[in-house]
């Protein structure tokens, strides 16, 4: 069962989010409702939650504030936003952000339930991966398991030089190590996480654009983007999202 916070400002916004949303049968549990940010994130920095599902506009503080806050941190969560304007501006900060999804005030039970179920893919797909000779969970050296922990959380800007810098160790050092550990390059195992966080951006009711992603995920321009994610998936990012949209 996955974490979450809830913060809107609507008293009863709120309370419906909290307390008439089924959030238990998706593997979620709020831990947490609150109505001002600065609240919230003191809340968040005492008991950091899995997810975050914010408003943007709050008193004093904006939902913005929170993310910037709590993107800082090391196990920062994951982050939805919520906002009656469907402004682009908007958009454009929740991408800085590695927003999973941007909704639209009023949100339907089927746009949130489609929402969080994809998030709780992805924090699946961030769970350790089982040792093929060990009888506890995850990667057994730790360096390589801090290694991958800086990939996610660091996407965009992420390299083998600059994690190996953080680390105190060298490039070399770190690409054996990896290869040993994982099976895969560092670079591989890199560009798996990119096309995994790619694919939650395509898939509706998500509407960011092949530049928004692109730059998201630290790819020079999109052409560059799509003609790796076509290598990956053996399609475009666009007939991908047509092929979701016709599942509807």
């Amino acid at each position: 069962m996955y974490s979450l916070i809830i913060i809107d400002d609507e008293e009863e916004t709120l309370e419906a989010l909290t307390d008439c949303y089924p959030w238990e049968s998706i593997g979620f549990q709020v831990i947490g409702s609150f109505r001002f940010a600065n609240v919230a994130l003191d809340f968040c920095q005492k008991t950091m939650p899995d997810v975050v599902l914010t408003d943007i506009r709050l008193p004093l503080k904006s939902g913005f504030d929170i993310l910037d806050a709590l993107s800082r941190k090391e196990n920062k969560p994951l982050f939805c936003v919520m906002s009656a304007y469907d402004e682009f501006r908007y958009a454009k900060q929740a991408i800085k952000y590695g927003v999973q999804d941007y909704l639209v005030k009023p949100v339907s039970l089927d746009e949130l339930t489609k929402t969080f179920t994809r998030i709780k893919e992805i924090l699946d797909a961030r769970a350790p991966l089982p040792s093929s000779d060990k009888e506890n969970d995850g990667i057994d050296n730790v360096l390589v398991r801090n290694a991958i922990e800086l990939m996610k959380k660091r996407t965009r800007e992420c390299t083998l030089s600059a994690v190996a810098d953080e680390l105190g160790v060298s490039e070399s050092y770190l690409s054996r190590l990896f290869k040993k550990e994982t099976g895969i390059n560092f670079q591989k195992y890199l560009q798996d996480i990119k096309m995994a966080t790619a694919i939650s951006m395509l898939t509706p009711p998500a509407k960011y654009r092949n530049k928004e992603i692109a730059e998201a995920l630290g790819y020079t321009d999109s052409q560059n983007f799509c003609r790796t994610f076509r290598k990956v998936y053996g399609m475009t990012p666009i007939e991908y999202r047509n092929s979701r949209k016709n599942k509807k």
